[in-house]
């Protein structure tokens, strides 16, 4: 259906930019001085108890930056840390401590590192950081050749592809919390699911490193249907989103969009620059005269807010551009 596909593309181009990051600040800019930043959340793949929780500064370039501050999780996985006289961007990695497998009910070590990025923006305060194997596939999906480092821009639509990939779209991954017992919500189904992969013969390192997802997306559909009973089939890709029904794809074009401008949330401002290449259209209708194209970006518009972007139109796809393909 086209209102889909409206709705990827206002996703794409203001959700990632302005949802994910204004929520929680928005800034690209690390800085250091009188203001501070108190991190809460939780890390949850089960809830993971005694972890180490490191934040790190974000330098330019997405570059890991210096330790800010270190503490360790309690009961749920959850933690607090205040960063004192720093404001802006950070990364999140949590190693160690153990949970209790939804799939098996058995208490495991955490043996791998998960991550989320996140930023207070200039102004400091107090943000949200949940840490689970889905923000951390968005910080794999991220990088340049598997190693590079990651913006907080770069993050938010790597983090807006793999919410689409699970079919979580409406959800901040980096700000809801999963519910994996008793009650669930949708983002705790998804991590039961990765709990059942991994106890049908699966590995979550390759899960969480994001390299071939396409190789375990059958094996992935197949444990969410058993752990959760309702059997739901899932499309991965390493650097883009599938929608199907879109109403408007199933054609031989390809089409380079470049989405520039800001986003105004809350009152605060983050500039959007981010490159799509979406796959599907008509042959030669890669224009604004596209009605189907110019629809879905113009969608973008009171998405998140005050939304002002300008489209730039080309045959040819950009290096990295995160890829929409239509069927």
């Amino acid at each position: 259906m086209k209102s889909m596909y409206k709705a990827m593309l206002g996703a794409a181009a203001a959700l990632a930019a302005a949802a994910v990051l204004v929520a929680c600040g928005g800034s690209d800019a690390p800085a250091a001085g009188s203001a501070s930043t108190t991190i809460t959340g939780a890390a949850v793949k089960g809830p993971v108890n005694g972890a180490t929780v490191n934040v790190y500064r974000i330098d330019a370039g997405g570059v890991k930056g210096a330790l800010l501050a270190t503490t360790t999780t309690g009961a749920g996985g959850s933690y607090s840390v205040t960063l004192t006289g720093y404001t802006g961007d950070v990364l999140i990695e949590v190693t160690g401590g153990t949970y209790t497998d939804e799939a098996t009910g058995a208490t495991r070590p955490l043996a791998e590192t998960m991550r989320v990025a996140t930023t207070s923006g200039s102004e400091g305060g107090t943000i949200t950081g949940i840490v689970t194997p889905l923000t951390t596939a968005a910080y794999s999906l991220g990088q340049v050749g598997g190693s590079g480092g990651v913006t907080i821009a770069t993050y938010g639509a790597a983090l807006n592809s793999i919410a689409a990939q699970f079919n979580l779209s409406a959800i901040n991954l980096v700000t809801t919390m999963p519910a994996v017992t008793g009650t669930t919500n949708a983002y705790g189904q998804m991590l039961r699911a990765v709990s059942q992969y991994v106890a049908n013969g699966g590995t979550l390192n390759t899960f969480l490193n994001w390299t071939s997802p396409s190789s375990f997306q059958v094996a992935f559909s197949n444990a969410y249907g058993t752990i959760n009973g309702t059997p739901v089939t899932f499309t991965f890709n390493a650097n883009g989103v599938t929608i199907s029904g879109s109403g408007a794809g199933g054609g031989s074009g390809t089409c380079g969009v470049a989405a520039h401008g800001t986003a105004t949330v809350g009152g605060t401002t983050v500039p959007i620059d981010f490159n799509y290449c979406v796959n599907g259209i008509a042959a030669g209708s890669c224009s604004a005269g596209n009605s189907s194209l110019s629809q879905g970006l113009s969608a973008a518009g009171g998405a998140t807010g005050a939304v002002n972007l300008t489209y730039t139109y080309s045959a040819s796809c950009a290096a990295g551009a995160t890829i929409i393909t239509l069927k």
